[in-house]
């Protein structure tokens, strides 16, 4: 198993230990108050560890090697985990939004505020520490399910935040605020719904990586006399893996040999910039005739 498989698993198993632990304690909370906040905040950990659930085995395949039947691999595997992630939430962020609203209209006191509050603490202190976890995997390996991951539990920093506030709230008879952050942490998880549905659509669709990657590898191409010029310069991501593919275009007269070290050596600068990238070089062999016509256009 790579170093980047054995870094994106140990984030899902961390997610899924987080996500019991959290599930168990804001059970125990809510069960003690009946805020409508804290079961919004008990539902979303609940959401949590199904998905975390499907990262997990979405993850192992997506970085089981390619095979004949998946010669590209198998990393869209978590751009599919990804968008069912998306859509569950979105689904269950809609439940919610049912029950706090009527909460919202039928406001009701929180009772045994201390225990829920601490609860409330020692589940942002958690979420921190998995958050900064995941991350930090992120950044080493670039996995779009521990990313999606890492955006969910982001806003439930920012929802237990606002729980601990409305537990708060509750005591100094602002009664409407604890429905009203269950409102706004439906809001959040719909915000983090769309995005992760975004990026997920985006990889499944093969789109283009960032504008930037064709102009770096243009730069490239520019600072070497041996390459005339570049062309059809395609990119798209599968998992942690962006492909690029690129035509080279040379002088008739240069050897095989030469294009493809020069191929390689573009090969290898483009690697610097992503490490994990599959890169497919195409040399074309240009006429002295095309060549004048090449730099007259290039002079214009």
């Amino acid at each position: 198993m790579s170093d980047d498989a054995r870094l994106t698993q140990s984030a899902a198993i961390l997610s899924i230990i987080v996500a019991a632990i959290l599930i168990l304690a804001k059970g125990v909370a809510w069960v003690d108050t009946d805020s409508a906040s804290i079961l919004a905040s008990f539902a979303d950990s609940s959401f949590d560890i199904v998905v975390s659930l499907i990262n997990f085995f979405a993850i192992r395949f997506a970085f089981s090697p390619a095979d004949k039947e998946h010669p590209f691999g198998h990393g869209k595997a978590e751009s599919l985990a990804a968008l069912m992630q998306s859509a569950f939430i979105a689904g269950s962020a809609f439940v919610l939004l049912l029950h706090a609203s009527e909460r919202l209209i039928h406001p009701k006191p929180i009772e045994s505020w201390q225990l829920a509050t601490w609860v409330m603490v020692v589940s942002l202190i958690l979420t921190i520490v998995l958050v900064m976890y995941q991350r930090w995997v992120y950044k080493k390996t670039g996995s779009l399910a521990v990313k999606a991951d890492s955006a969910h539990y982001f806003s439930d920093i920012l929802a237990t935040i606002a729980v601990i506030a409305a537990l708060l709230g509750g005591q100094w008879g602002i009664v409407w605020l604890d429905p009203l952050v269950a409102i706004v942490i439906v809001f959040a998880l719909l915000k983090s719904a769309f995005d992760i549905g975004k990026e997920a659509l985006n990889m499944l669709m093969d789109h283009a990586l960032e504008p930037e990657v064709a102009e770096m590898i243009k730069k490239l191409v520019a600072s070497n006399p041996d390459i005339l010029d570049c062309h059809d310069i395609k990119t798209r991501q599968s998992g942690n893996i962006q492909f690029i593919q690129i035509h080279l275009d040379f002088s008739a007269n240069v050897s095989l040999y030469h294009a493809h070290t020069q191929g390689e050596w573009l090969v290898g600068e483009i690697v610097k910039q992503f490490p994990r990238a599959d890169v497919l070089i195409h040399h074309d062999p240009i006429e002295h005739k095309e060549m004048n016509t090449h730099h007259r256009v290039n002079n214009t």
